[in-house]
C-alpha cells in the first residue's frame, strides 16, 4: 500500500519538476551551413596597349630626344606650326593643349632661303627671347637663321638658286597683327614671319620659356 501510495506521488509531481527544469526542452539551434566564399578574380593584368602617335606627336618625339630632353620630369612646351594647314598647336610634352590658327609670309609654300623671299622658314627653333610689340601686341624672336639655315643659304647659293649679293635674313618670329581682319581672312600678309590674332599670341606668350622648342613643317 505504501509503495503504491509513493507511485501516486512521484507521477503528481512529476510535471512540477519538469516544469522547473525549463518546460519543454529548448531545441538546440544548428548553425547555418556557411558558403564558401567563390575566389577571388584574378588580378587584371595591366594594359601595355599605347595609343598610337600622330605624325606630329611621333615628331615632337624624335626632337625631344634629339635635343636632350629627359624622359621623366615636367616635359618641355613646344609648338608645332603646321605651313599647308596654318595652324599652331601647342603641346606639352607629347600631349596637345591647343591648336590656333595662324598666317605667314606672302609665299607661304617656299622655305625660306632669304632675306626678302617672303617666306616662313622650315626646321626647329629656339626662343631667343621675348618682349611686347607696340604694333604687333607680342613679338617672340627665333633663332633664325640657325646652322641649317645657314647650310641650306650656301647650297643655294652654289647652285645658282641665289644671286651672290643675296643675304640670309633675320628678325623672323612669332607675333599679332595690327589688323585682325587679314588674320581673320587668312591673308599671308607677312614677311616671314608667324602671325596670330593678338588674343592668342597673348596666351602664347605666357606660355613660350627658354626651353620651349618651335618646329616650322610644311605639313
Amino acid at each position: 500500500m505504501r509503495n503504491y501510495l509513493v507511485y501516486l506521488f512521484i507521477i503528481a509531481i512529476l510535471p512540477t519538476l519538469l516544469g522547473c527544469a525549463g518546460g519543454k526542452a529548448t531545441p538546440v539551434e544548428t548553425a547555418a551551413p556557411q558558403q564558401e566564399e567563390a575566389p577571388a578574380a584574378p588580378p587584371t593584368p595591366a594594359s601595355n596597349f599605347t595609343q598610337p602617335l600622330s605624325p606630329d606627336q611621333q615628331l615632337v618625339k624624335d626632337i625631344l630626344k634629339k635635343n636632350g630632353f629627359p624622359c621623366k620630369g615636367l616635359a618641355p612646351t613646344i609648338v608645332v606650326v603646321n605651313k599647308l594647314s596654318r595652324k599652331l598647336t601647342v603641346y606639352q610634352g607629347l600631349t596637345p593643349l591647343k591648336t590656333y590658327p595662324v598666317v605667314l609670309g606672302a609665299d607661304p609654300y617656299n622655305d625660306k632661303l632669304c632675306h626678302g623671299d617672303q617666306c616662313t622658314p622650315e626646321g626647329v627653333y629656339r626662343v631667343v627671347t621675348k618682349f611686347p610689340h607696340p604694333k604687333w601686341s607680342r613679338f617672340i624672336l627665333l633663332d633664325y637663321p640657325n646652322d641649317q639655315n645657314w647650310l641650306k643659304f650656301g647650297q643655294a647659293k652654289n647652285a645658282g638658286k641665289l644671286p651672290p649679293e643675296a643675304d640670309i635674313g633675320g628678325q623672323v618670329g612669332i607675333h599679332g597683327t595690327a589688323d585682325e581682319l587679314k588674320n581673320i581672312r587668312g591673308e599671308n600678309w607677312t614677311k616671314g614671319c608667324i602671325s596670330l590674332l593678338n588674343q592668342h599670341v597673348e596666351e602664347l606668350y605666357s606660355q613660350i620659356n627658354d626651353n620651349t622648342l618651335i618646329i616650322i613643317k610644311k605639313r
